[in-house]
């Protein structure tokens, strides 16, 4: 019989484009975590690879030698050393395409799929020599899917104003390039309500993005409520790049762990973070602005975002 688990994952979750890459890869190089690295992301049938994510470590130095995501900069050493990855070939190869596409509101992974999913996870973290999971996802959730395969799953929810969170949508690559601007990105989650709400506005890739952030912040609320609170930590975009080390160490304190000097190394390495969202301005129009405030200032009211709207 079949007994195995992983002990307390860790899942950070959140809208694309709310600065969760560069949090993840702060939070994940705690020494309790082992993560799935863009080598094992482009070689899932080779969990070995997760060797390499011991061996770039330096514990005399406490120190982890691997590419960074400096703001609107290219790291050399991210080309060929390993980082956290969102992997969605290996989700998919055990969860089904649902995983990537679905809000999976309600719904529930099979016996089998999650089996062969803790097994293979386990894998991964035995060649790295872990205990514990660290795992990004962005988009819905998928918090009650999730649970059904780890129930004592923790969460990290990245929240960032909308207003730049649908601006970097617009401009990036994979949004334009995969329909992001035509259609919902993921399925079953739009209610009737929101898809009437952006055909109101003819269709707009703006209010369409708008829309999206709104139903996933409030998806996230409602499956909060799935799991203790003491398991559910939120974060957001905004408060973390004022103050990093403050929020990294309440972290580690929420997930039980101790604190990383590793991880705050890493973000000093950084040098002193920027709020970005003032980029939004020099991308929207005012119109575009109204738009985006319209259609989430319920919902951005209660995130601690409050627009004015003429």
């Amino acid at each position: 019989m079949f007994r195995k688990r992983i002990i307390k994952p860790v899942f950070l979750i959140g809208m694309p484009r709310s600065g969760t890459t560069a949090i993840s890869e702060a939070i994940s190089l705690h020494e309790e975590f082992g993560w799935i690295s863009n080598y094992v992301a482009k070689f899932p049938q080779w969990p070995w690879l997760s060797f390499f994510n011991r061996i770039c470590f330096i514990p005399r130095l406490g120190l982890y030698i691997r590419g960074k995501k400096p703001q609107n900069k290219s790291s050399f050493l991210r080309k060929y050393f390993p980082y956290p990855a969102e992997t969605y070939l290996i989700w998919e190869k055990y969860l089904g395409k649902k995983f990537r596409n679905d809000y999976l509101i309600g719904k529930s992974a099979t016996k089998e799929e999650k089996e062969k999913l803790i097994k293979y996870l386990l894998k991964l973290l035995k060649w790295q020599g872990k205990k514990r999971l660290f795992v990004k996802f962005t988009g819905p959730p998928r918090i009650h899917f999730l649970i059904s395969i780890f129930p004592d799953a923790f969460f990290i929810h990245i929240i960032r104003d909308p207003r730049a969170v649908v601006s970097s949508l617009l401009r990036v690559d994979f949004w334009k390039r995969k329909g992001g601007l035509e259609r919902p990105w993921w399925n079953n989650g739009l209610t009737q309500e929101d898809i009437d709400e952006w055909h109101s506005y003819r269709k707009s890739p703006i209010a369409l993005a708008a829309i999206q952030w709104k139903r996933i912040v409030e998806t996230t609320w409602m499956e909060k409520d799935l799991i203790p609170e003491k398991r559910f930590i939120e974060i957001r975009y905004e408060d973390f790049v004022a103050d990093p080390h403050y929020y990294l160490t309440q972290v580690f304190k929420k997930l039980q762990l101790d604190d990383s000097k590793v991880a705050h190394k890493y973000i000093s390495s950084l040098g002193k973070l920027k709020n970005m969202n003032y980029k939004f301005k020099q991308y929207l129009t005012n119109d575009d602005i109204k738009i985006i405030e319209t259609i989430t200032k319920k919902t951005a009211k209660r995130a601690g975002y409050v627009f004015e709207i003429s």
